[in-house]
C-alpha cells in the first residue's frame, strides 16, 4: 500500500488552477524529492495532501485512509514542516514541542522526553527554555521539526525545508532525516532547487 497517494487531485483559485488532477503515488519508506520552480503548485499539493487545503477535486490518501473522509485517523500519521512556519512565539522550544506532543496524544512524560531528546539532536538544548520569538530562522525551523517528528510519523511532509537557514541548521536537519530515512520513514520533499534534494 502507498504510503502517499493523489488522484486526480485538483486545484483551482477562481479560474487560476493551481494543480491540475495530480496523479501520484509514493511507496513506504521511500524519500520523494518533489520538485518544481517557484509558483508550481508544489505547497498547495502537500497542503492538500495533508489535509490543511481542501481540493477542488479528487483524492488525497495516506497509507489508503483518505484525508478528507477519515481526517483525525489520517493525520496521526504525518508530519508536517510547512513552508510558512506557524509557530507559538510565547513559548519555549521545550514547551512548544511537548505541546504539539501532548495534541498528538503522547503521555506528559513521554512527551517531555521525546521533546528533550529531539532538542539535544537539533543541537537546540542549550537554547531550549528561550522564548521561540528569539530565535533565528534556523532555530525556529530545527524547532517545528522536532515538533513535526515527536510522535514518530510514518510520513513526514517537508515544504522547502532549507529555505533561508545557515549551514550548521542544514546540516543538523539533513542529519535527522538520514536517522529517520533508515527507521524506514517515508519522506516527501519539496524544493525549488534540484541540487538540495539530490544532496
Amino acid at each position: 500500500m502507498p504510503a502517499v497517494e493523489a488522484i486526480q487531485l485538483t486545484r483551482a483559485f477562481g479560474a487560476k488552477l493551481a494543480v491540475d488532477h495530480l496523479d501520484l503515488c509514493v511507496d513506504e519508506g521511500e524519500f520523494y524529492g518533489f520538485l518544481g520552480p517557484n509558483g508550481a503548485g508544489k505547497s498547495t499539493t502537500i497542503k492538500m495532501l495533508v489535509g490543511l487545503l481542501r481540493p477542488t477535486s479528487g483524492q488525497a490518501r495516506i497509507a489508503g485512509i483518505d484525508i478528507w473522509q477519515e481526517p483525525l485517523r489520517a493525520k496521526q500519521l504525518i508530519g508536517v514542516l510547512p513552508e510558512g512556519l506557524s509557530l507559538y512565539e510565547r513559548l519555549t522550544a521545550r514547551e512548544f514541542v511537548r505541546f504539539v506532543g501532548a495534541m498528538y496524544g503522547l503521555s506528559r512524560q513521554d512527551a517531555a522526553q521525546r521533546a528533550d531528546e529531539l532538542l539535544a539532536v537539533m543541537a537546540l538544548d542549550a537554547d531550549a527554555d528561550k522564548l521561540i520569538v528569539d530565535y533565528s530562522q534556523g532555530m525556529r525551523k530545527k524547532t517545528a521539526l522536532a515538533a513535526a517528528i515527536i510522535h514518530t510519523p510514518r510520513v513526514l511532509f517537508l515544504d522547502e525545508p532549507f529555505e533561508g537557514i545557515d549551514a550548521i541548521s542544514g546540516r543538523a536537519i539533513r542529519n535527522v532525516l538520514q536517522r529517520l530515512r533508515e527507521r524506514g520513514t517515508t519522506i516527501f520533499f519539496s524544493s525549488h532547487i534540484l541540487e538540495v534534494v539530490e544532496r
